[in-house]
């Protein structure tokens, strides 16, 4: 079971003329068996889909529910993305056509039932030539099927910025996980703590809004309960913080950085708990935002001296690591823990001492080198064969967002603009058949206090709307109690004026339902300048915009080097991905990986599972249940876990900027075995579980290894030491172990699939 078998089936529009699915039937015989298979055919002409052309087309749902569909396409623009429908209901959610050029896109869909359906294939952002349209048949493989259940489980938040993910881990030690949630600037860091019914209680562990960021969860002092760090940030450099230390006191939080000796200022970003000298306790790396005008080191290290106080290490070359997210990892399997900044990506092996030794050059592809761009990174065994390879999530931040990114729906008719406030003019026609509306004008502040108007027609009429970004005490009278949105009809907005040299957005109607829209700096006013438009028909431009698109790189480690395997493991082409988190969704055995898009401008997308065929490739999926269509933010970043220890794979998501959290339960019974390892304490040292090793060798002979750490890293850590392993169709487990950083071993005899385990009941060595 858990193998896939294809069976491509037929869709043919000739000629540009929409014509039935069709299908063919030829019998192929082997050796051992026969089989059936049905052959395929590209389509007879090709297809262009524009902002008002889309392609629909019956077709006929039989053989498997859930079938492979790829797309041979070409763009001639810099960048598209294409959707699918089949009836009313989204397949296919904005694939990315990354380059212009010719391409070839491939993603899984699941019909659900057998019979007619309608296909409509709609592109956005460029027009797509569609050459040849395929379905394969996908059996014996079965999909999670998510949905949010945060509002059953008391879990609703309120709408924040999010700041790299969750912190996820058992902190107050009653056997289930709970969660620290990062926020930014307007909510402070949040606890929550699962309750024995699967509801979950919210506490603010701050009364007060700062510049939050990441946070970590490990036992410092050794008192078998998980203590938290907070990150600050640093106004810019401006004036940079020391991170907080909460002290967990029977679920009392102090904060004790002071007199544990975190005093350091920085511009606190991704703070991580690691035995560096494997002498049992937790020691600290602090990973910082690059502070101006210093030339000091910029990521501290911290020694654990065993008395719940730590004394700072001068760390030679990962010191001066660039990169202020970072990842916590063993990749060269020697039980040490090792190191990834990024980005651009550097590699630091750890020695045990301590020490760390730049590894960078000899085992990344030269062609990563001093490469930036990615914003996420995983650890994780895709082949199973012991060693950990690393999943890479490339996008733009929010700073590089802010550059000539525009985002226009013909189905909504609706244009969205994000672009820098610094010193130019950009500008953009449409047309129109009557009124327009402008809205969702904001404008971030930076230091500049002479306004912003909208400047209608040739006359200029002068018009107020309120934005959002203002400093409180720096808006504008006029602005308090100016409209948030306007109506523009084409009398109101008649004409376009010779001169735009004033700050503001310029709009004009020039006749016939052709428009004109540029807005002018002066100077660098602001840190963006986002507005949009809405009741549009089409939208032109001369100006290059903003290709958000940057690829994932999967990384395939061999040991003492690692090679790219983006290709040959079919990830999704291009994406603006903020995060990444792996495990075992469908229990087959194999690792997946779920990526968090952060989508378009003002509109939400869904996430991509990627799901390990256990054939050395993935097959993408954008309709799986983990997604909410009315998501007012983004994707950001989350972790992957078993929230109520059933066996089956759940996700805590974060939706950037105007979103909540969200959690989201796995519902589908009928996946393969699993079996969970409640990692906890080493029975005679009693060391904390932080990179401790599960090993299993199941009775049919397979072999799974897994190692306690995070399900995926951006600027939190979490401790994830209830061990998931999926075990496909196995039901019994012929030996079983778990190793902790120190070398002490406890060892499991036979064991039986659909259960936990806890390692005090195991055998010590």
């Amino acid at each position: 079971m858990f193998r896939k078998k294809l069976f491509p089936v037929l869709c043919v529009a000739i000629s540009g003329v929409l014509a039935s699915c069709a299908s063919q039937e030829l019998s192929l015989f082997n050796n051992s068996a026969s089989s059936v298979t049905q052959t395929s055919a590209v389509l007879a002409s090709p297809f262009v889909l524009t902002n008002s052309t889309n392609l629909s087309l019956p077709y006929l749902v039989k053989g498997s529910t859930l079938k492979r569909l790829t797309l041979d396409l070409s763009i001639d623009k810099s960048y598209a993305n294409i959707s699918v429908y089949a009836g009313d209901k989204l397949v296919v959610d904005n694939l990315n056509v990354p380059t212009k050029g010719q391409h070839k896109i491939n993603v899984l869909i699941d019909f659900e039932a057998i019979g007619d359906t309608t296909l409509r294939f709609v592109r956005r952002s460029a027009d797509i030539t569609l050459n040849a349209i395929q379905f394969e048949d996908i059996t014996d493989v079965t999909l999670p099927r998510f949905a949010n259940r945060s509002k059953e489980a008391n879990f609703e938040t309120e709408i924040s910025y999010k700041y790299g993910g969750p912190s996820i881990g058992d902190v107050d030690n009653d056997g289930d996980y709970d969660f620290v949630l990062n926020n930014h600037n307007h909510v402070p860091t949040q606890l929550v703590t699962q309750n024995d019914d699967h509801t979950l209680d919210i506490e603010r562990l701050f009364g007060w809004s700062l510049d939050f960021h990441g946070s970590s969860v490990g036992d410092y002092d050794a008192d078998g309960d998980l203590d938290i760090m907070v990150a600050q940030g640093g106004a810019n450099g401006t004036n940079p913080t020391s991170y907080i230390l909460l002290r967990n006191d029977n679920q009392k939080f102090v904060k004790v950085s002071a007199e544990a000796g975190i005093l350091t200022p920085a511009r606190g970003r991704s703070p991580r708990w690691v035995d560096f000298d494997l002498d049992g306790d937790l020691d600290l790396a602090l990973f910082n935002a690059k502070t101006p005008n210093y030339d000091g080191p910029r990521q501290l290290f911290y020694k654990n001296n065993g008395d719940s106080t730590f004394t700072a290490q001068r760390v030679e070359g990962a010191e001066y690591a660039d990169g202020e997210r970072v990842l916590v990892t063993d990749f060269n399997n020697d039980g040490i823990d090792d190191l990834v900044a990024f980005s651009p990506v550097s590699l630091w092996q750890g020695n045990g001492d301590f020490t760390f030794t730049d590894v960078t050059k000899a085992r990344l592809p030269a062609s990563l080198i001093g490469k930036v761009g990615f914003n996420a990174v995983t650890d994780v065994d895709v082949n199973n064969d012991g060693l950990l390879d690393i999943y890479l999530a490339g996008g733009r931040t929010h700073y590089l967002l802010s550059r000539k990114s525009i985002d226009f729906n013909p189905q909504t008719k609706r244009l969205d603009i994000r672009d820098d406030g610094e010193k130019g003019a950009t500008a953009v026609t449409f047309d129109a058949d009557g009124a327009v509306k402008l809205s969702e004008m904001e404008l971030t502040y930076r230091q500049y206090n002479d306004g912003f108007a909208i400047f209608l027609g040739k006359d200029k009429t002068r018009k107020i709307v309120k934005a959002k970004g203002f400093q409180p005490n720096q808006l504008p009278e006029e602005m308090k109690t100016a409209p948030i949105e306007m109506d523009i009809t084409p009398a109101q907005a008649q004409g376009w004026p010779t001169e735009r040299n004033v700050n503001g957005l310029y709009i004009g109607h020039i006749g016939n339902g052709q428009w004109q829209a540029e807005w002018v700096r002066d100077r660098n006013i602001y840190w963006t300048v986002t507005f949009s438009l809405t009741g549009l028909n089409n939208v032109d431009y001369d100006w290059q915009p903003n290709n958000r698109n940057i690829q994932d790189i999967l990384l395939v480690n061999k040991g003492d080097h690692f090679i790219d395997g983006t290709k040959e493991w079919n990830l999704p082409l291009g994406g603006n991905n903020w995060g990444v988190t792996h495990a075992d969704f469908n229990n087959d055995g194999w690792e997946d990986l779920f990526v968090y898009r952060y989508g378009f401008l003002k509109q939400r997308i869904a996430d991509l599972l990627l799901l390990n065929t256990g054939e050395g490739r993935f097959d993408i999926v954008s309709s799986h249940g983990a997604f909410e269509p009315t998501d007012p933010g983004h994707g950001d970043m989350g972790q992957a876990f078993d929230f109520d220890n059933d066996g089956r794979i759940d996700m805590l998501n974060g939706s950037e900027e105007e979103g909540p959290w969200l959690l989201y339960k796995n519902q589908n019974t009928d996946l393969g075995n699993y079996a969970l390892f409640d990692v906890g304490y080493s029975p005679k040292a009693n060391i904390d579980p932080y990179s401790a090793v599960v090993s299993i060798k199941t009775t049919s002979g397979k072999e799974y290894q897994k190692r306690v750490g995070s399900a995926g890293e951006v600027h939190s850590q979490s401790l994830l030491d209830i061990v998931h392993f999926g075990l496909g169709d196995d039901s019994q487990i012929e030996s079983a172990q778990i190793r902790w950083r120190n070398g002490e071993v406890v060892k499991f005899g036979a064991l039986k699939a659909n259960a936990l385990y806890k390692s005090e009941n195991a055998k010590a060595q």
